[in-house]
């Protein structure tokens, strides 16, 4: 009843879900376990993103704009001189009139470098795995995600992608899977499922860094001069990166925030912002 009730608010909050009941919820999902779903909501029009593709598309309109990609050269610290950033590389220095803080799980980190004040951003890890399937995998099958968020599952060609849906807050690091986490995400979807998943074919690891109240970190730092953030999106990063960035260029050059972003509170993602709640679960 608590996740049905559950269910409820949460259909009534996305006008883009549809309830289902039980049978249709099972129609289309045939990997369910017969009896384990009380109901269920879908979302027609959603759709999975080839994150790498999209990543590199970004790559290369960024170096066909002019823009310069240094990997490998961790920001040793910056200063002002003149008006202007001097930033100190690990292999050597650049210049520039501003700095845009869009260090993911290391924002946080990185600003102290430049004399900001951290805004307490927390990264979490979150594990998935590609688990062989005891029965044949349906390619249109759609994900699936328990209403408490426990975990989802996905076909991934012939396998199935798990996730426990984890949020194990840790430091800044290159995260990496650990096993008792696989194991969690095997077990809730076999428990859920036909599938049979057992076997892992591979495993991974990745951070989603979040502000205390779960919105992202946009715009000028409060005290510190052509300093810039860009951080705290969660786990929805490759999906909002487009309009952020969009955002904090018409910030930084002074323009009205773009036409597609209308009516967005600015001052309700900026650095200075007062420090709310966690975000309901």
């Amino acid at each position: 009843a608590d996740q049905l009730g559950l269910l409820d608010r949460l259909v009534g909050a996305q006008p883009s879900l549809v309830r289902l009941d039980a049978g249709a919820t099972e129609a289309l999902l045939p990997a369910l376990r017969p009896g384990y779903a009380a109901g269920g909501a879908v979302e027609g029009g959603a759709a999975d993103i080839d994150v790498a593709g999209l990543h590199q598309h970004h790559l290369r309109r960024l170096r066909a704009a002019g823009a310069e990609v240094r990997t490998a050269a961790p920001v040793l610290g910056g200063e002002r001189v003149a008006g202007r950033w001097r930033v100190s590389l690990s292999g050597g220095a650049v210049e520039a009139d501003v700095v845009v803080d869009a260090a993911g799980a290391w924002a946080d980190v990185v600003a102290t470098r430049f004399g900001a004040r951290p805004v307490g951003l927390v990264p979490k890890r979150r594990t998935a795995a590609i688990a062989r399937s005891d029965v044949p995998v349906g390619a249109g099958w759609p994900l699936a995600c328990d209403v408490e968020d426990r975990f989802y599952f996905k076909p991934e060609g012939p396998h199935v992608l798990v996730s426990p849906a984890d949020e194990t807050p840790v430091e800044p690091s290159d995260a990496r899977a650990e096993e008792a986490d696989v194991a969690v995400a095997l077990e809730r979807v076999r428990e859920a499922t036909t599938l049979g998943v057992r076997s892992v074919v591979r495993a991974w690891a990745g951070l989603r860094t979040f502000a205390v109240d779960g919105l992202p970190v946009v715009g000028a730092d409060p005290a510190v001069a052509g300093f810039w953030w860009l951080a705290g999106q969660g786990g929805y990063g490759i999906q909002m990166a487009p309009a952020l960035a969009d955002l904090v260029a018409s910030l930084v050059l002074g323009r009205d925030a773009p036409a597609s972003l209308a009516g967005l509170d600015v001052g309700a993602l900026g650095p200075g912002r007062p420090r709310g709640a966690p975000p309901p679960v």
